[in-house]
């Protein structure tokens, strides 16, 4: 789950790009790590009122698989569902 979801937005994933440089080799590697899926997920509690609606890991991997990925225009619908 996107960092601000836990973090309640205290804590962004910072922007970045990759630029290809034909003279030396690049690596990258994917990782993935799916929890339980009756895991609860929501904000850190001490962080100040919810932004975010609490939700199962399954209830959001369900949220991504219907709206598709979305990047950070999916965190911000999340945040609005909360309100």
């Amino acid at each position: 789950m996107e960092e601000p979801v836990a973090t309640n937005a205290a804590y962004r994933s910072v922007e970045h790009r990759v630029v290809v440089n034909a003279a030396d080799e690049r690596l990258s590697i994917a990782v993935f790590y799916n929890p339980k899926s009756d895991l609860p997920v929501a904000p850190l509690p001490e962080l100040g009122p919810p932004l975010y609606t609490p939700m199962t890991f399954d209830e959001y991997r369900l949220y991504i698989r219907r709206k598709g990925p979305r990047g950070k225009t999916q965190v911000d619908r999340l945040a609005a569902a909360a309100r």
